[in-house]
């Protein structure tokens, strides 16, 4: 009863959450104008992308199963695909389900020990995010003018601003120059109590895992193999965040680099918990494109299409594949004995 409650609470929060960056989203925005733009747009493009949406989970099961087989198993590729996109479905309920999904479908078609399931897919996780962190990078310096301009009028030129201002008042220089080195010294000074906080104990778990995944990276008997399927995962989240930008005409003028730029802005929407990246996904690539002079609608409207046209795929793949997880499992269960 108390798990379910807990649940339930998750959910909730997940959801306001997610509702509240949706919000944030939309604020003072002209919905007709969003609306417009939809309609407008050229759909021949999304149509290119579905089928390589598709290609992107037959990757991301293909790459599972490599971390699987050092285990001593070998899934089905289709059991794996199945159990990947019934995880995709569960996250649209709650964020982080997913992986407990997709591991419990596995171990019900290939029995497959669950603790062992979740073992990988933390793995997949790090690596993912090591991906997203150099890719992050390599945007950064390729576009190094165009980010280093709007660092400098946005962020660095404001924090000069105030600096100067607080070094004309001495007494104030001195307080923050103390609350800095307060905040540096005091996690050393009492760091055995903050290990035993919860949350604490979570990032330094994460980045524990991060350590961790990158040693398991380098055990692994088929390693050039899961670097490509890695690889071809990422491509094929490339292409279509890449593509989109042809369907309005407002960022039509978009290229490579911007897609790519697109992307990782995109997927560090999906990093925040909450649903199936709702509100999150909206909110930050709207915010993104107006870097580039783009209205906010038409940041909405593209961030709209990309966004439900993926979470309608998932929606429908995923229901097959939960429908074939439970289909398996009774084909494969022994018929009882009168």
């Amino acid at each position: 009863m108390k798990k379910q409650v807990s649940q339930i609470i998750r959910f909730l929060i997940f959801l306001f959450t997610a509702l509240f960056l949706l919000y944030l989203a939309f604020r003072g925005i002209n919905l007709n104008n969003v609306w417009k733009d939809i309609r407008q747009a050229h759909y021949a493009w999304l149509l290119i992308t579905i089928p390589v949406g598709i290609l992107s989970h037959i990757f991301r099961a293909w790459r599972w199963n490599l971390l699987i087989e050092p285990l001593g198993y070998k899934p089905r590729l289709l059991n794996t695909f199945y159990a990947v996109m019934s995880g995709y479905l569960a996250n649209l309920a709650l964020p982080r389900l997913g992986e407990v999904v997709r591991c419990g479908s596995l171990t019900k078609t290939d029995k497959i020990p669950f603790d062992a399931l979740i073992g990988t897919v933390i793995i997949e996780r790090v690596v993912d995010m090591i991906i997203l962190i150099i890719l992050l990078i390599i945007t950064f310096l390729i576009k190094i003018n165009f980010f280093g301009r709007f660092f400098i009028h946005h962020v660095f030129k404001p924090m000069g601003t105030k600096i100067a201002a607080m070094a004309s008042h001495p007494v104030m220089l001195i307080l923050v120059t103390a609350g800095i080195i307060l905040i540096l010294f005091l996690p050393w000074l009492f760091r055995a109590k903050l290990k035993s906080i919860p949350f604490t104990r979570k990032i330094l778990d994460f980045f524990n895992g991060i350590i961790n995944g990158i040693r398991t990276i380098g055990k692994l008997k088929n390693r050039p193999m899961f670097l490509f399927s890695s690889f071809l995962i990422w491509l094929m989240y490339y292409i279509p965040a890449w593509l989109v930008v042809y369907m309005l005409p407002e960022t039509s003028f978009l290229g490579p680099v911007d897609g790519l730029f697109l992307l990782v802005v995109g997927a560090i929407g999906f990093v925040i918990p909450v649903q199936g990246g709702i509100g999150a996904y909206h909110w930050i690539i709207s915010l993104a494109l107006t870097l580039y002079g783009i209205p906010r609608e038409t940041g909405l409207a593209l961030a709209t299409i990309s966004h439900e046209s993926q979470t309608l795929l998932i929606l429908i793949l995923g229901s097959f594949s939960m429908i074939m997880v439970v289909l398996i499992r009774k084909k494969s269960s022994p018929t009882p004995q009168l």
